[in-house]
């Protein structure tokens, strides 16, 4: 593991801890956020994590749960842009029979649901302001009041939120309540890109390797040093979230050049702007060929591609601003699904800051 980790044993569990088992790595910067997950497990603080997209956000809310004493009671996911805006809050709040059209029987919401557990909000700025004005009730303790509903329902719930940008910026766009920005911050936890942790990337990558390799039926052969080394040098966009699907498709494949990401922009929340290089990335320099002159050249189809990419960028940059960041109605004005809106914003990692 290019000498990063000393203790062997301590390596070997982290390469053959099971699948999404925890927050694993040797850096200080995830030791940290370890050590303040399990401070805040069993207070009932309510807990906000924030990082980019693939951090390991979701990992983060499952181990405040399992290290407290509400493990074993219901750990229910709310994922706040997958679920349509119009049905959301009666999904969060549930509804009584006639509630609205369709509402043919009682349904309990995902608060009832969760009772005596914890409830996860990923991406809770995607939610409205009237969802927002509910959910601010329920940190406060009132009861739950289904949609159509005369009788308040209390519940017993943890709330544990998560966002990939940061409130007080959504806050002062008007698309997050101030109140509740207030009631969540008691604690942030904040997720570091795999760009800031760069030791474990060596870990992460054996990891993957052994696990996919028992999942897909394949025989585990440690990656070669030569390609670890150039793999941590890599940015890694996509975050841990990424260097997995990298190496699953290595490992189903047997092709090295399946561990490299497919290039994408910087993100855009990273703290600091990178110095413009005239030396390409790791990454870049695979896809350059050399005249024998030793003038480099990039591939037409590399160079379209890239040209593709950000024009789709800035065009989806353009109609979130139009839209205040309504994806729906961007992905209506861009003439294109709404899930495909959603890849597209996670691939170029675009965050409201650069579309408001």
């Amino acid at each position: 593991m290019s000498g990063m980790v000393n203790n062997a044993q301590a390596a070997n569990e982290i390469i053959r801890a099971p699948l999404n088992e925890g927050l694993l790595g040797v850096s200080e910067a995830i030791v940290k956020v370890r050590e303040l997950l399990l401070r805040l497990a069993n207070s009932e603080i309510t807990a906000l994590i924030n990082g980019e997209s693939g951090t390991g956000k979701d990992i983060a809310a499952r181990m405040l749960h399992k290290n407290s004493s509400r493990y074993g009671k219901p750990f229910i996911k709310v994922n706040c842009p997958a679920i349509p805006e119009s049905i959301l809050e009666s999904e969060l709040f549930g509804y009584e029979r006639g509630a609205f059209t369709g509402a043919r029987t009682s349904k309990p919401g995902r608060f009832e649901l969760a009772n005596h557990g914890t409830i996860f909000l990923d991406e809770i700025a995607e939610t409205s302001y009237t969802v927002q004005g509910k959910l601010l009730q329920v940190l406060d303790g009132e009861p739950v009041m289904r949609i159509g509903g005369i009788t308040p329902v209390s519940v017993d719930v943890r709330i544990v939120a998560a966002t990939n940008i940061a409130l007080e910026d959504a806050v002062r766009r008007g698309v997050v309540r101030e109140d509740l920005y207030f009631r969540l911050s008691d604690v942030i936890v904040r997720m570091p890109p795999l760009r800031e942790r760069r030791e474990d990337i060596p870990l992460l990558l054996e990891h993957f390797n052994y696990n996919y390799s028992e999942r897909l039926g394949k025989a585990y052969e440690p990656i070669a040093q030569d390609l670890i080394d150039e793999i941590s040098q890599l940015d890694w966009i996509g975050n841990v979230r990424e260097l997995g699907a990298c190496v699953k498709k290595y490992v189903a494949t047997g092709n090295p050049e399946a561990l490299f990401p497919e290039a994408k922009p910087a993100p855009a929340t990273q703290a600091e702007p990178r110095e413009a290089s005239s030396a390409p990335s790791p990454a870049a320099s695979r896809v350059e060929a050399k005249s024998s002159d030793g003038k480099k050249f990039v591939p037409l189809k590399v160079a379209t591609q890239r040209a593709v990419e950000e024009t789709e960028r800035a065009l989806i940059e353009e109609a979130l601003r139009h839209t205040l960041w309504n994806r729906r109605k961007a992905a209506k004005l861009l003439d294109i699904s709404y899930s495909s809106l959603l890849r597209r914003i996670d691939a170029y990692q675009i965050g409201k800051e650069d579309a408001l």
